[in-house]
């Protein structure tokens, strides 16, 4: 009978290791869509959110709490304001209608954090920081202007994933995000926004 304890005993602990290591060496693909609302001087340029957008990871797990990847994706932000009279360069003033364009394309080294690997529901947080690549383009009646660029980004994140099953490694991703962009150009001098993703987790292979 004692045996049979011992034995029991080392059986669940095999069955802890196991589950706590489970994530280990894991590599996750995370897809997800997002929304992103401008702030700071990004809003002077475009007021309204953005619900254009998609948030690709590829995301490798080092244990079962820490986890390194790589991030890209899209956000597409466009708004066009009522005709109003405005100044060109040359003093001269146009009444017309304006439209402003710009699009990021995040490449990002990413980290996460994950605070609770074997609870059902589990926060975490992350960050990424690389570059972004920002087309931009404005619109004043005939006249246009644009401006193509490669630009410093950083996006601290925080959210929650839930797996399907307990312990499984397919589940839903929601988190909330803030990408700093520092960006100058007509009076423009970021790119600044916040935002929202909800999508799926799941492993390359199956597990």
């Amino acid at each position: 009978m004692k045996n049979s304890k011992i034995v029991l005993l080392l059986m669940l602990s095999v069955a802890g290791i196991v589950k706590v290591n489970a994530q280990q060496g894991l590599t996750k693909v995370e897809v997800n869509y997002s929304a992103a609302f401008p702030t700071s001087s990004f809003k002077d340029l475009i007021s309204d959110g953005s619900f254009r957008g998609i948030d690709l990871k590829i995301i490798h797990n080092i244990n079962d709490k820490i986890a390194v990847g790589l991030t890209t994706g899209f956000q597409d932000f466009y708004q066009k304001y009522p005709r109003a009279v405005y100044k060109l360069n040359d003093g001269s003033d146009v009444s017309a209608v304006v439209s402003n364009s710009v699009q990021t394309v995040p490449l990002l080294a990413t980290f996460h954090y994950n605070f609770g690997p074997q609870q059902r529901l589990q926060p975490f947080v992350g960050a990424g920081v690389g570059g972004d690549i920002v087309l931009y383009r404005q619109y004043l009646g005939e006249f246009g202007s644009s401006k193509n660029s490669f630009a410093f980004q950083a996006q601290p994140r925080i959210g929650l994933y839930f797996p399907f099953r307990e312990g499984g490694t397919t589940g839903l991703t929601l988190s909330g995000y803030y990408n700093i962009i520092p960006f100058k150009y007509n009076g423009t001098t970021n790119l600044n926004s916040f935002g929202v993703s909800l999508g799926i987790s799941f492993p390359t292979r199956n597990y």
